[in-house]
């Protein structure tokens, strides 16, 4: 997963080496050729070509799919390049970058500084980001056991407001009867009178006739 920076046909080589799946944001200006035809991705989207399987880019001619998406409201479509056969989810997978991007911050300038350490040791720098992703978790864990057991006067009050608002409970309601509805109580039939008179057994065994 890459943003606009990383999405070079180098780096798509690289991942097709390693039979890595990816899926990294090309830019608009980049040459795509597509058989005998030669266009750019940004042409493409302009276009509306949203999904080109197994086109060759920039002048390294390396293969890839690319997935294009220019959903209403954005400024500017996602070209995607892809290690799978192109569509519209798999297109949209790029979305999932938002999701580690607060992770990259905190690792970078507006966290740890990984940037500054200048270390170019790729066996160091593998050490250091473990360290520090352990510290991260550290650091979140920690800070949600504190409020949920040490809940600031806004903090619980703001649960409380939640659980107030929190959703209804599901009622199902009918329009009419149900359509096995009785009007009337259907009652077993009356058993038929016996033949002839009945008779009972008193306690001491003995046979009572009863008119």
């Amino acid at each position: 997963m890459g943003d606009r920076f990383y999405g070079t046909a180098n780096l798509i080589g690289w991942c097709q080496e390693r039979t890595w799946d990816y899926r990294l944001r090309l830019k608009g200006n980049l040459t795509v050729f597509d058989g005998a035809k030669t266009t750019t991705t940004a042409a493409c989207a302009e276009k509306r070509t949203f999904y080109l399987e197994d086109v060759e880019l920039t002048a390294r001619r390396v293969r890839t799919h690319i997935g294009i998406i220019h959903d209403p409201g954005h400024p500017e479509p996602w070209i995607i390049a892809m290690s799978e056969r192109p569509g519209y989810l798999r297109t949209l997978d790029y979305g999932q970058r938002w999701g580690i991007e607060p992770m990259f911050s905190d690792f970078k300038s507006r966290g740890f500084g990984i940037a500054d350490t200048q270390i170019r040791i790729a066996d160091r720098l593998d050490r250091l980001i473990l360290v520090m992703a352990l510290a991260l978790y550290w650091a979140v864990s920690t800070g949600q056991w504190d409020a949920l057991h040490h809940a600031t006067p806004s903090e619980k009050k703001r649960s409380r407001s939640t659980q107030e608002s929190g959703p209804q409970p599901n009622l199902l309601v009918h329009q009419g009867p149900p359509p096995h509805r009785q009007d009337r109580p259907i009652l077993p039939a009356a058993p038929a009178p016996l033949g002839g008179a009945a008779k009972l057994m008193d306690g001491k065994g003995q046979t009572i006739h009863l008119p």
